[in-house]
């Protein structure tokens, strides 16, 4: 099997899954290769939340 193949395989069908269903306001996309397809490895996402709030965790 090649390299990633199972996870490449998992990740197909969590996408089929998340296109039919996901959170309102929620981005995720697999990122493109330069021939055109796509990298599931590689996601770009959106998480929605208030504007001027750092998207990093605090204490």
């Amino acid at each position: 099997m090649a390299s990633g193949g199972a996870a490449r395989g998992r990740l197909a069908e969590e996408r089929k899954a998340w296109r039919k269903s996901h959170p309102l306001g929620f981005v995720a996309k697999p990122a493109m290769l330069p021939d055109g397809s796509v990298n599931l490895m590689l996601w770009n996402c959106v998480v929605p939340g208030k504007e001027g709030v750092s998207p990093h965790l605090t204490e």
